[in-house]
């Protein structure tokens, strides 16, 4: 690419929303800006291999942007409606201790509402009791949960969680990764106001830095598996369980696209 010119990852995926049966979009940048990775989210109108092609004439056209197709990733949805998925919410929480040890374990309950019925997911993950260990046990349940609705490898972990001081509010923030299949790691980051207690916050908060992001990532049994043109087969990494995949220390997102 030549050096020198500079677009808005937003301004990227504007133009590509634009285009016939592209219902959302999401591009994913490296540190220097390369684009390395486009989601597209479509109905079964129209060919995926079709749809790669317009992404590819479109960022051609418009900013002489050249991005191999293999870059590009389609998922369709069965109905070429507007999204009707509902966001993610917080259902139930429930902390199990061993008087003895002080050890215990949390589970988070999730809820996601369609026009037929609501989908519910189940989250655990083990604490040794302490509040910080707490929270970020309640992250990583909550992470788990969220697991179970997205196409693997996509998975998200949390990094960190923290009380903090909003003016006279305190409010629970919750640091995320996010890892994709190319094994790119993106920082989101959530938060909360503490309206009853932390627990129920920390859920919250883990939710809102995961939302927005979903609603591109493909969803459990709604890709078609022909849906992305890689042009040859490429090794995907094994993972049998949430737990076995260690997310490494992400990097800094880029928020432009350079060319």
């Amino acid at each position: 690419m030549r050096q020198g010119k500079v677009v808005s990852v937003s301004d990227v995926e504007n133009i590509l929303v634009c285009l016939p049966g592209v219902q959302k979009a999401r591009v994913v940048v490296n540190d220097w800006g390369a684009i390395e990775e486009i989601h597209i989210l479509t109905g079964l109108d129209r060919n995926p291999k079709q749809i790669v092609r317009d992404v590819q004439s479109a960022l051609k056209a418009q900013w002489d942007i050249t991005v191999d197709r293999r870059k590009v990733s389609v998922a369709q949805l069965k109905s070429s409606m507007p999204v009707t998925l509902g966001r993610l919410r917080y259902a139930g929480l429930e902390v199990k201790t061993e008087t003895s040890t002080g050890k215990g374990e949390v589970c988070v309950t999730l809820e996601r509402a369609s026009e037929e019925q609501t989908a519910v997911y189940v989250g655990k993950a083990e604490t040794d009791g302490t509040e910080g260990s707490l929270l970020l046990a309640i992250a990583r349940a909550t992470c788990f949960a969220v697991n179970l609705t997205i196409q693997p490898p996509n998975r998200f972990f949390p990094d960190d969680v923290a009380i903090i001081q909003v003016g006279p509010r305190r409010a629970v923030a919750v640091l995320v990764t996010l890892v994709t299949p190319r094994r790119n790691h993106e920082e989101l980051l959530g938060a909360a106001l503490i309206r009853r207690e932390p627990m129920e916050a920390c859920v919250r908060a883990t939710l809102d830095a995961l939302n927005r992001r979903l609603e591109v990532l493909p969803v459990q049994g709604t890709l078609d598996e022909s849906a992305k043109d890689s042009g040859e087969d490429e090794a995907q990494p094994d993972v049998s369980d949430a737990d076995q995949l260690v997310a490494p220390t992400p990097e800094t997102e880029s928020q432009d696209i350079r060319y």
